[in-house]
């Protein structure tokens, strides 16, 4: 890798945050962490990050929803690529977000989910295809 990309992670858990952090620092990522949407936003707006490892439910069940609406709809954020973690069915991982458009009755404002626990070796390679815009 050529340089370090800069990854932001936002989940309200700590320790998940922590071994996400560890993972990817592994193999040399530039990780900053925050642990809820407000918080996240700042560091977005203080440093635009080359990717967002996004929770779905933090303080509200869809807080994490919520932040990347705002990001999809503001210019300078909304090409970042965003990884959404998430508790949902193993259904809609495997299925994709199209099939469950009519839950938010738009478009869905991430790149790709990924269901928790996460499984270092797919969080790699997931992480290192959005970053090289796959």
């Amino acid at each position: 890798m050529d340089k370090e990309n800069d990854i932001l992670i936002i989940d309200d858990d700590r320790d998940l945050v922590h071994s996400i952090r560890i993972v990817l620092e592994s193999k040399h990522y530039a990780v900053r962490t925050a642990h809820n949407g407000k918080e996240g936003y700042r560091q977005i707006e203080t440093k635009t990050p080359d990717l967002i490892i996004l929770d779905v439910m933090m303080a509200t069940d869809t807080e994490g929803f919520d932040l990347a609406f705002k990001l999809k709809n503001r210019e300078p954020y909304r090409d970042i690529p965003i990884l959404m973690l998430t508790s949902f069915p193993r259904k809609m991982a495997e299925e994709g977000p199209e099939k469950f458009q009519h839950i938010m009755g738009e478009d869905w404002p991430v790149t790709q989910f990924m269901e928790k626990p996460v499984d270092p070796d797919v969080l790699l390679k997931t992480v290192a295809e959005l970053i090289r815009g796959e």
